[in-house]
């Protein structure tokens, strides 16, 4: 079988480092791009809330159905990270801790490309290219998913390293897994990666399972160093495996779209590199990608989790492919010295203007109700609010918890069963949908405009509409002495255009 050629025996150019350089660049300046998401003010304020009380807050004061029930907050670090980001540099240090997990991630995958897999220039950067079109657009965001991309290419860069017979890294994994399970629910694509892994690698190795089974052991004791212990992973592991079919993220990957082709074209270029790569492959690694290449065809989610095993596990057979064929067949230009260190310099200006050019504010993504928080605010409203759920931490930022709303991304880990269930016979309209508003009779409801509860509510007798505009529609509750006052308010209230959306 042949070996793929040492990195040294590879001439790395100034013109090589320089194209490389340019990429990174382009990548860097895309990468500056900040877009709201709805869970963002929810993420900020209760990361605030922990920074001020010092304690995690296990009893949610922002809605007025949890009452009595716990809150899980599977992603409080995250949120105190925030908050302190947020408190240093306000919108600027939330994009720059945002920022600084990305390009660890993307850093890391590089570094492995060209020093541990050593793989030369246009294999590594494709290879690197397919990761950041895999990974990037779920990244503009601040989103505690950013560190589970981090920590993902640790757990499948340990693995590969274990297959290859370097098993002390696994020691690794129990501390990864202790910040992980704080951070996102993530790590459950991990640790479910890692114990696939482990048993099947024991199949074939059997015995290694004293350098396997003790660091794997400890790594499944970390998942309880939580401030819920074993009550997260049964949380965890039941709402994982729920229907949530009115968030976009957790849909099947739909192949007829900008991310279906880039998965088809990662996957081809996979299936290419392991047909023609000459070197041994690796059953139980190629295994492991079949595994999370099919995860995205479950939830969008997982797409960055397959580019990322794309690169740690298929990477050295896009080398070897690349050398089998392309490679063989192709001659080196030479580049005139006068001409090689111009992409250097051009990407210096792309960081010099493209820096220049960043406002370092958050770019809205999330239409958010701003007429009718405003009306509400200025009303000096006070009581029960049903919402759109991708808008309840929108409002739990600007109107609680004086207002408390029904319902908010947060969704199962405040929300009890029933009540989730409920809200989303609410949300799309069916069913018994206004169960929810009989069990907690809220005072005003605010959803989208033209959505099916509008339209529900527009025909309901116990409501009133106050206020519409083109993003959402306000009612009262007839009966309800709390909304008089947003009734009254609504009267001279003037709508104005939207100013800064975040915060």
């Amino acid at each position: 079988m042949k070996e793929l050629p040492d990195i040294h025996q590879f001439r790395w150019t100034r013109w090589h480092v320089g194209i490389v350089a340019c990429v990174f660049a382009v990548v860097f300046i895309i990468s500056l791009r900040s877009y709201t998401d709805p869970d963002l003010w929810g993420h900020l304020r209760f990361g605030l809330d922990a920074i001020e009380q010092r304690r995690i807050v296990q009893v949610d004061p922002y809605s007025y159905l949890t009452e009595g029930y716990r809150w899980i907050n599977h992603e409080w670090l995250m949120e105190v990270l925030m908050g302190m980001a947020w408190l240093i540099g306000r919108d600027t240090g939330l994009i720059l801790l945002r920022v600084i997990v990305t390009w660890l991630t993307l850093g890391l995958v590089f570094w492995r490309l060209v020093h541990s897999v050593k793989l030369p220039f246009i294999p590594a950067l494709l290879v690197w290219l397919c990761v950041v079109l895999t990974t990037i657009w779920f990244s503009l965001v601040v989103r505690p998913q950013v560190f589970t991309f981090l920590f993902f290419t640790c757990t499948l860069i340990i693995i590969d390293e274990a297959e290859r017979g370097r098993y002390r890294l696994l020691w690794l994994m129990p501390v990864i897994v202790a910040l992980w399970v704080n951070l996102h629910g993530g790590f459950l694509a991990g640790c479910g990666v890692l114990g696939v892994w482990t048993i099947v690698h024991l199949f074939f190795n059997p015995q290694q399972w004293r350098s396997v089974a003790p660091p794997v052991a400890v790594t499944a004791l970390a998942t309880l160093v939580n401030p819920y212990g074993y009550e997260l992973l049964h949380f965890l592991l039941e709402t994982a495996t729920g229907d949530r079919p009115e968030i976009a993220d957790w849909q099947p990957l739909p192949i007829r779209s900008p991310l279906g082709l880039i998965y088809l074209a990662v996957m081809s270029l996979a299936i290419w590199a392991g047909y023609v790569s000459p070197l041994p492959r690796n059953i139980v690694l190629m295994g492991l990608f079949g595994l999370v290449g099919m995860m995205p065809l479950v939830a969008i989610r997982h797409l960055p989790l397959m580019g990322i095993a794309f690169a740690i596990f298929i990477a050295p057979h896009v080398g070897a492919a690349w050398q089998a064929s392309i490679g063989r067949q192709s001659r080196d230009v030479p580049i005139p010295r006068w001409l090689q260190p111009l992409p250097l310099v051009g990407s210096g200006l792309i960081l010099l203007f493209g820096m220049g050019m960043n406002q370092w504010s958050f770019i809205s993504a999330t239409s958010v109700p701003y007429n009718a928080t405003t009306l509400l605010r200025e009303s000096g409203f006070r009581g029960r609010l049903m919402c759109d759920f991708g808008w309840g931490q929108y409002l739990i930022w600007h109107l609680g918890p004086q207002v408390q709303v029904g319902m908010d991304g947060r969704r199962e880990t405040v929300y009890p069963p029933d009540i989730y269930e409920e809200y989303v016979d609410f949300h799309f309209g069916v069913g018994n949908w206004d169960a929810i508003l009989r069990r907690q009779q809220p005072d005003a409801v605010l959803v989208g405009r033209g959505s099916a509860p509008a339209n529900l509510l527009a025909l309901h007798s116990a409501w009133r509409q106050v206020f519409a505009d083109d993003e959402s529609v306000l009612f009262i509750r007839i009966d309800s002495t709390a909304a008089m006052v947003i009734d009254q308010t609504a009267r001279s209230f003037v709508p104005s255009e939207v100013g800064s959306v975040f915060p």
